[in-house]
């Protein structure tokens, strides 16, 4: 009978055991390790998140109970002690580049596309923490959380950067540090609206899509035909007000839509004088997909209960988390599965463990009920008799 390895370890054949181990001996992650490996780390953390566990002691437990299955996985028993204080201490940069290494190998599954279609949507959402037990997230009186500062590829449907703030940063200010591609077009919401990275946008040969301020003072250049339905107006206009005049002193665009579902008005600011209103409109829809990207890792990761308190702990768990969603999306992918992202962490989270073919466990056809078959015979009986 052929050999068939867990369900786990042809999962984790996207991370090999090398490549992970230069990220690891880069940063020096197993220095003075005597038991627990930053692999057996790791590897335990993408248990959890794919299996559902809930805490540490669950982890232990779930983990250490498949010790017959650890042979090919290349770890051995955890201890939850030393997993505790692995959390609390290991370099965050381990699984910072693994999860660089996974996105790669993701866009490498895609067709190549020219940097002009490119798309990029950038939000944030905000996981509340308790105050008494996370005291370096406070950002209120009596409440605490971090922020996850996002960039997300609509195409291939992943995150392309992240960055975790406390709750109270701004997202304006977590601009600053994100990566710029040129030729670019930025799908933003309206916190955050700012002149001078309009401009720098501009500047570097990227377009950009976002919501005008109310209190917006600008002047109108040209008025632009309205073609399109549901297109209110479309202008091209020049800021001119004293500081925005300074900050980005080009001309842009100012496009209102009517969106019947909710009965509202969006009044949209961008630097593209090429695309139509329609256009600009159906790129602006496409937020709802990040949107939903939170909302899928919320619902079907581990990120709003902490295994640790410690800042470094609960940083880790965030990266495995989206190192799990990265490893979901290349099993898809690879597999060509028509399942969808959850139906397939479901088989996963259910399977994990078994000795089985991942590729037959995603296109496993449902099997009939007995009902069904006996009815479908007697159908055909009925039919050949006519």
């Amino acid at each position: 009978m052929k050999h068939t390895n867990s369900i786990f370890h042809q999962i984790l054949k996207f991370i090999p055991r090398t490549t992970f181990q230069s990220i690891v001996d880069k940063y020096k992650g197993d220095r003075r390790t005597r038991s627990l490996t930053c692999w057996d780390q790791m590897l335990a953390l993408i248990f959890c998140q794919l299996s559902g566990r809930s805490s540490l002691r669950d982890i232990v437990t779930s983990f250490n109970s498949q010790q017959t299955r650890h042979y090919h996985l290349g770890t051995n028993i955890i201890c939850r002690s030393s997993l505790a204080e692995a959390n609390q201490k290991r370099p965050v940069e381990i699984f910072q580049e693994t999860f660089s290494y996974l996105l790669n190998q993701v866009n490498d599954q895609l067709p190549k596309r020219d940097a002009k279609e490119m798309v990029r949507l950038i939000d944030s959402t905000t996981i509340s923490l308790n105050i008494n037990q996370f005291k370096w997230a406070e950002f209120r009186k009596n409440k605490g959380g971090l922020k996850l500062h996002t960039v997300y590829d609509p195409v291939a449907e992943v995150p392309v950067y992240f960055e975790m703030t406390n709750a109270k940063v701004n997202d304006r200010k977590a601009l600053d540090s994100m990566p710029i591609e040129s030729g670019t077009t930025y799908v933003i919401d309206r916190a955050y609206n700012d002149y001078q990275w309009y401009y720098s946008l501009t500047e570097q040969g990227c377009s950009f899509v976002g919501r005008m301020k109310k209190d917006a003072v600008y002047e109108v250049v040209k008025v632009r035909k309205t073609e399109g339905e549901n297109i209110v107006s479309d202008e091209v206009i020049r800021l001119s007000s004293k500081q925005a005049k300074k900050d980005c002193p080009t001309d842009l665009r100012r496009v209102t839509f009517y969106r019947e579902e909710d009965e509202k008005t969006l009044v949209f600011i961008t630097n593209d004088l090429v695309r139509s209103a329609t256009e600009i409109a159906e790129l602006y829809k496409q937020r709802w997909q990040i949107e939903l990207f939170f909302k899928w890792i919320k619902q079907n990761l581990k990120i709003k209960k902490f295994l640790g308190r410690s800042e470094n702990a609960v940083l880790i768990q965030v990266l495995t988390a989206l190192i799990s969603y990265l490893l979901v999306k290349l099993v898809k992918l690879k597999n060509k599965a028509k399942l969808s992202l959850q139906e397939i962490t479901r088989l996963i989270s259910i399977n994990i463990m078994q000795r089985r073919s991942l590729f037959e466990l995603l296109h496993a056809k449902p099997k009939r009920r007995r009902e069904e078959v006996i009815e479908d015979f007697q159908l055909s009986m009925e039919a050949f008799n006519a």
